[in-house]
């Protein structure tokens, strides 16, 4: 018998210290060669913007005009998630699990999907309804969702991507409740 979906491990980030723990010798060595380019990388952006501002003087005029533009952004972003939460109660993964017939959906895809987007949405605590668009009401970015989401979503509740172009849902996954049964028309990854 499958375990609930409440026991359903977490979504883990690797990050380098644990991949160098971790991985083989080879994997160490391109781990540490990325880390100082990363380093690197990360000290030559500021060094770059004092050359560029000591070579053109009105590049300090450019900084604060994005400064501006992203404060802006935010701005625009908290209005219009406002506007959606005056439209709906406060509700949570329990409401959103209703929607769906348990029978016939699996419970790990249907927290999966509640879970992860709740960690993309910039809003904290956001009530994700099963008719919101991914892009237009949770306002995530396109590659966030294919590099990241569905990957998570694809990892967290044992799923391949093998056919994916034959299920029925490919390219309708924009629209929560269209990902969940999504990921439900997927095959399982068989552990060995």
């Amino acid at each position: 018998m499958k375990k609930p979906s409440r026991y359903m491990p977490e979504y883990k980030v690797v990050d380098m210290a644990q991949r160098m723990k971790i991985g083989s010798l080879k994997e160490r060595i391109y781990g540490t060669i990325e880390f100082i380019l990363g380093w690197g990388i990360l000290l030559a952006i500021p060094v770059f913007f004092l050359g560029l501002v000591w070579k053109m003087p009105a590049m300090l005029f450019f900084i604060p005009v994005v400064v501006l533009l992203y404060a802006r952004r935010s701005r625009l972003e908290k209005i219009h998630f406002e506007k959606l939460l005056n439209n709906r109660t406060k509700d949570s993964i329990c409401t959103f699990s209703r929607h769906f017939d348990c029978r016939d959906v699996d419970t790990w895809v249907i927290r999966a999907v509640y879970e992860q987007l709740q960690t993309l949405v910039a809003y904290k605590d956001f009530p994700v309804l099963p008719c919101d668009d991914v892009f237009k009401d949770l306002l995530i970015d396109e590659d966030d969702f294919d590099f990241d989401l569905v990957e998570e979503i694809a990892e967290r509740t044992g799923r391949s991507f093998k056919n994916m172009k034959e299920n029925p849902y490919y390219g309708k996954a924009h629209i929560v409740e269209n990902l969940v049964f999504f990921f439900n028309h997927q095959p399982q990854i068989i552990a060995d």
